[in-house]
């Protein structure tokens, strides 16, 4: 007679009072304070980035609780297609522009720490082509059995790889990359750990084998000892957002990075153990902010 054992619901209320509602069997009601935290959406990642206008972009994070909105950077909001736990799919309004994008419920306002369409600090574009390789593997005008283009021209190599050749994708030293060169801020050189590398990646066919081998960030010359980028990896030929933490980048050079105002050599190649049947796109290659500046 002095205690009530309760599982507080998991339907999250479209109203909220913050009350606990007592009905007694003779019909009378207490009302008692009791205050249900529900937490503000999480907006962790997109599954890629560079989402084209109409088509449907996939958010992961958490406490997506409908009613909900997703506004994009210029002003306008996405029509919400589905919405799970952790999941929300919101197909990309006209108007949308490069930058955060924004998820309201009734529980608070989160804005993303990456950006839409992000077009920060980007070395290597193909827009247009510069550096020393492969040119050839610049897809300028997309056919119909090629990826749709993202965000201007892309990468896309499509040969036979055999276990240990050499092939280089993308890149140079700063005198061939040109101004893009210079792109990398110094923040990243000195802080490596508060930034990420992040791609866009088609994989028509699987990275089942090799190793992918990037150089970013480096002021004096190329470096062997460059990040592995592991096998397996496969996207079922859609376009999706790699992130990986600049530290771990710059820490397998085996030596300290350090700031270069005439820019930085770059390297994206092929070159590792086993056989690879390649036809994998690439594009905008950027060092950015894993969280948005107070």
């Amino acid at each position: 007679n002095t205690t009530i054992l309760v599982v507080v619901p998991s339907n999250i209320p479209l109203e909220i009072n913050n009350k606990i509602r007592i009905i007694f069997t003779n019909g009378h009601e207490l009302l008692y304070d009791f205050e249900v935290l529900i937490g503000e959406p999480l907006v962790s990642s997109m599954d890629c980035e560079y989402v084209l206008t109409g088509e449907v972009a996939t958010i992961r994070g958490d406490y997506f609780y409908p009613p909900l909105t997703v506004s994009f950077t210029g002003d306008v909001n996405g029509e919400v297609v589905e919405v799970e736990d952790k999941i929300l799919k919101v197909r990309v309004p006209e108007g949308a522009e490069s930058g955060p994008i924004t998820v309201t419920t009734n529980f608070g306002i989160t804005q993303s720490n990456f950006w839409f369409r992000d077009n920060r600090n980007i070395f290597i574009s193909s827009d247009p082509f510069t550096g020393w390789w492969n040119e050839s593997y610049v897809v300028k005008n997309p056919g119909p059995n090629d990826p749709p283009a993202l965000n201007g021209n892309y990468i896309r190599v499509t040969r036979a790889i055999g276990s240990w050749n050499w092939i280089e994708v993308a890149g140079g030293p700063p005198d061939a990359m040109g101004d893009i060169s210079k792109n990398i801020p110094d923040e990243a050189i000195l802080k490596p750990e508060n930034f990420y590398l992040k791609f866009e990646i088609n994989t028509l066919k699987p990275y089942t084998n090799n190793m992918i081998k990037f150089n970013v960030g480096l002021a004096n010359d190329f470096n062997t000892d460059h990040y592995q980028w592991k096998p397996p990896y496969d996207t079922k030929g859609q376009w999706q957002t790699v992130t990986i933490p600049f530290d771990e980048i710059a820490a397998s050079y085996g030596e300290r990075l350090s700031v270069s105002p005439n820019g930085y050599y770059t390297r994206v190649l092929f070159h590792g153990n086993g056989d690879l049947d390649a036809d994998i796109a690439f594009d905008n290659f950027r060092v950015v902010p894993k969280v948005l500046p107070k």
